[in-house]
């Protein structure tokens, strides 16, 4: 009876309604905070989770995937100004096709023109003033265009859209201009970041280039010097071997076969004559004068490189073996310039195996290979079973400067100018290397199928 009363009387002052209107409104006014709250936990997630060397399509998932609890959105575009270019370059949910450029007739260079911070359109119609955004293939009815402002300077545009009509608050729309601003950041701390990342490329190759020059022209005068030196002794050596050989040839000739001394100066008639081939390959490599490019033989130069040096190689105890490929196509190179190049391997071959107990030897072998792009190449491959190279220095075996051997042994020159004169050729050389086991360095070189 008395509770009857009581809400009889609270009904006829009011005080009812007013309390359901009291909490009614502390209902809406919880809920706005918690979205404001989300809204603040979005910017600031967005100045944390987002990496400089994040791309702008990676950005706006990140952003868009935040966005639904907190403003209604159905589409999230981020638009840069590159140049005098208007560029859409990311969105979500994701265009077939990205970069799309804004005509200058749009309005959204109006808005940029016009220096706007911020622009809230109830699309009409189909939206013909904005066919460079997807208004009618997601069915967009409102639309914040909020520019991205560093400095005052307009580098961008964000654009936030949704389906539903009239929609967005004046707490919306103060979101998704904070919303533009912190990205505005992360975009220009991006391009700062491409900036220096590209100046640092720049700079590591044009100083990789110089010192790659630098070791090509010591190489180069320590090649001379000994180029020279190689004519002075190949022509001094000439002319007593001359003389030696044709008094042998006389004799052979004329005491015939069934004489004693006929197999002692056979003898002595092939070793001159390996004498004058050794002679004439030094005066070969000391020559400078020889064309550029012509059509060269790889197994003839194997074969000039090994009258050079296999003498001293076999005198460390070591094996060479030899499997060059019959009928190999000549490769358009400066044959004189693969002298060195296989020279450099060879000898560093015979380094590699110094200290070894085993059996030891070097393979080089000739061949033909056909590449992914479908092109053939001609390759000389110089195996070792030395000591190997350790993983951390596979890398750095090209670098001008770089060697693991003695101070008074090696320049690390070798490799790095070897690797120059195989891509002039527009071909490479291959390292593969086991520790304990032995290397495998191939110069590869592309066949001109027309001299082959």
């Amino acid at each position: 009876m008395i509770d009857d009363k009581a809400r009889l009387i609270e009904n006829l002052t009011g005080v009812r309604s007013s309390k359901l209107n009291y909490y009614v409104e502390l209902k809406k006014r919880n809920r706005e905070i918690v979205i404001q709250n989300r809204r603040l936990e979005i910017i600031h997630q967005l100045s944390r989770d987002i990496n400089i060397d994040m791309s702008l399509e990676m950005i706006v998932q990140r952003v868009y995937e935040n966005l639904p609890p907190v403003i209604p959105s159905d589409f999230l575009g981020l638009i840069t100004l590159e140049g005098s270019e208007l560029r859409l370059v990311a969105t979500q949910p994701p265009l077939p096709h990205s970069g799309l450029v804004v005509p200058r007739n749009s309005v959204l260079w109006e808005i940029i023109r016009k220096q706007q911070d911020q622009v809230y359109l109830c699309i009409a119609g189909e939206g013909k003033h904005l066919e460079e955004l997807p208004v009618r293939q997601f069915e967009l009815n409102c639309l914040i265009l909020n520019p991205l402002k560093v400095k005052q300077n307009i580098i961008g545009m964000l654009v936030i859209g949704t389906r539903e009509k009239n929609i967005y608050s004046q707490n919306d729309l103060t979101f998704a201009r904070q919303l533009a601003d912190q990205l505005a950041i992360c975009v220009q701390n991006r391009r700062l970041y491409e900036e220096v990342v590209q100046a640092k490329r720049e700079w590591e190759e044009a100083f990789r280039a110089r010192v790659q020059m630098q070791a090509q022209l010591i190489q180069s005068a320590k090649l001379a010097a000994i180029g020279e030196m190689a004519a002075g002794v190949a022509h001094e050596l000439n002319n007593p071997m001359t003389v030696i050989l044709g008094n042998a040839q006389m004799l052979h000739r004329e005491l015939g076969s069934g004489h004693p001394a006929f197999q002692l100066l056979q003898d002595i008639v092939t070793c001159g004559l390996r004498c004058k081939k050794i002679i004439q390959n030094l005066l070969t490599f000391a020559r400078h004068d020889l064309p550029a490019v012509a059509p060269t033989d790889l197994n003839e130069v194997v074969e000039r490189v090994l009258s050079l040096v296999k003498y001293q190689i076999n005198r460390n105890g070591i094996k060479v073996q030899t499997d060059l490929a019959p009928d190999l196509p000549r490769v358009a190179a400066n044959g004189q310039q693969l002298d060195q190049v296989l020279i450099n391997l060879l000898l560093n071959a015979r380094d590699a195996l110094e200290g070894v107990e085993r059996e030891r030897y070097i393979r080089i072998g000739t061949g033909v290979r056909r590449g992914e792009n479908g092109r053939r190449y001609v390759f000389a491959a110089v195996r070792d079973n030395g000591q190997g190279i350790s993983p951390k220095n596979v890398s750095r075996v090209f670098d001008p400067f770089f060697t693991t051997k003695e101070a008074s042994r090696g320049t690390g020159l070798g490799l790095s100018v070897s690797l120059g004169i195989a891509r002039a050729h527009g071909g490479t050389i291959e390292v593969e290397s086991r520790p304990g086991e032995g290397s495998v360095f191939t110069l590869v070189l592309p066949l001109e199928e027309s001299w082959s």
